[in-house]
């Protein structure tokens, strides 16, 4: 898989769900509330990262407790957050959402009160020319436009995208560097422009050696060739749209993924408008990129367990029903079947109590042996030196997944 930098903004976005925009000076009840992370870069690379691709955030991430929130939720999402400048007397950015459950439209209030990414925090990522693809969002320009002359400066065949959601000071100073620029359907009307195809050919003229991608939401999606073919893919809706929100993310990580994956420009439009149209049909981004194989389950989020904490489960394990259980610790699950290698009993009596009072350790509840929480050997107990049996177990897209075994395991 490819190896993705994303240089943007990562927000706490609150959710109201709502029967209907509320008139002005009104007051209504909210049917649902959902607070997760948001902001166009971040989102586009938690859809990446369901891929398997590496996914690097750069940009900066706050330290108080919103900030931390964000960082562990796209860590668990699995964006590396190596490349993050860390504020930590900063407040994190946050958006204030309005969805209207009748329509699936959003309206937002942000709050800003964080300094961006600069280009000396740009300057400091190691091995930037070792990036398949490099995507950057179009805010802060004076310093943007210099990052992107010293990514083209280091890059080879690399592709560069950028996206343009609105209108923002210093845009034409951006223009020359992108090899794909997705511009939002609002900038473009923003500019006066109804139809896709005048605004597109009148673009071409500022970026002529760029990919120009236009999504434009019922009506599907327009792109202009490097060498000036007009390309259009149709929307694919939903039954029932529920949640507009991301859906511009949702189209650009489908994009990119198609074409790293040597879809063709015409292929990766499609791809990148059928993400959209499953996109609106869910609330949130869980599980829109990859399809988890038949033979894996989701037991559980992480953060549904306690940290440090344990919860049992039956599984079918190789045509066999298995109890066993998993064990948190910070963003690594660690999965045994639930059997003492000492009397070949289960570990716990009372549901869910696998470890002992600090939770540093498993603990078996019969004869007190412990095991480390790593590896499940015995250090101590009636049957120190043996070992819990291990069971296939991964974090992904901050879900627990349990991956059947051809035969079941053989107990000790």
């Amino acid at each position: 898989m490819a190896r993705i930098l994303g240089t943007g903004i990562a927000t706490l976005d609150i959710i109201n769900t709502v029967d209907g925009y509320p008139a002005e000076d009104s007051e209504v009840r909210a049917l649902a509330q959902a607070v997760r992370v948001g902001g166009n870069t971040a989102n586009t690379l938690s859809i990446l990262a369901q891929a398997g691709h590496e996914c690097r955030l750069a940009g900066a991430l706050a330290g108080d407790m919103n900030g931390r929130r964000i960082a562990s939720e796209l860590e668990l999402r699995g964006v590396d957050l190596r490349h993050a400048r860390r504020i930590e007397h900063g407040a994190a950015p946050t958006s204030y959402i309005l969805l209207n459950q009748q329509n699936g439209s959003r309206s937002i209030v942000h709050y800003r009160d964080l300094a961006e990414f600069s280009i000396s925090d740009f300057m400091d990522i190691d091995g930037i020319d070792s990036c398949d693809w490099l995507h950057f969002e179009a805010r802060n320009c004076d310093d943007l436009a210099v990052m992107l002359a010293f990514a083209r400066s280091v890059v080879t065949d690399q592709p560069i995208s950028l996206e343009v959601e609105k209108e923002r000071e210093g845009l034409e100073a951006l223009w020359e560097y992108p090899d794909i620029i997705i511009f939002s359907r609002a900038f473009v009307q923003g500019r006066g422009f109804a139809l896709p195809e005048d605004f597109l050919r009148e673009a071409r003229s500022w970026a002529p050696q760029a990919i120009l991608i236009l999504p434009w939401g019922e009506r599907g999606a327009w792109a202009l060739s490097k060498n000036n073919q007009l390309l259009h893919s149709p929307a694919f809706p939903p039954i029932e749209v529920i949640d507009t929100l991301a859906a511009g993310d949702t189209f650009n990580a489908g994009l990119i993924h198609a074409m790293l994956s040597g879809r063709s420009l015409a292929d990766a439009l499609v791809d990148a408008c059928q993400l959209a149209g499953r996109k609106v049909g869910q609330f949130g981004l869980d599980g829109l990129l990859t399809p988890l194989a038949a033979q894996e389950n989701v037991l559980c989020p992480l953060n549904s367990l306690p940290d440090p904490g344990a919860r049992g489960f039956e599984v079918e394990d190789g045509g066999v029903m298995r109890a066993i259980f998993v064990v948190r610790q910070g963003l690594e699950a660690y999965g045994y079947l639930n059997n003492c290698p000492h009397l070949s009993a289960e570990l716990n009596v009372t549901a869910d109590t696998f470890l002992d009072e600090d939770g540093r350790h498993i603990r078996c509840a019969l004869h007190g042996a412990l095991f480390d929480i790593e590896g499940g050997r015995c250090f101590a107990g009636p049957c120190e030196g043996e070992s819990l049996t291990r069971i296939g177990l991964r974090v992904e897209r901050g879900q627990v997944i349990f991956r059947a075994s051809a035969k079941p395991p053989q107990l000790r």
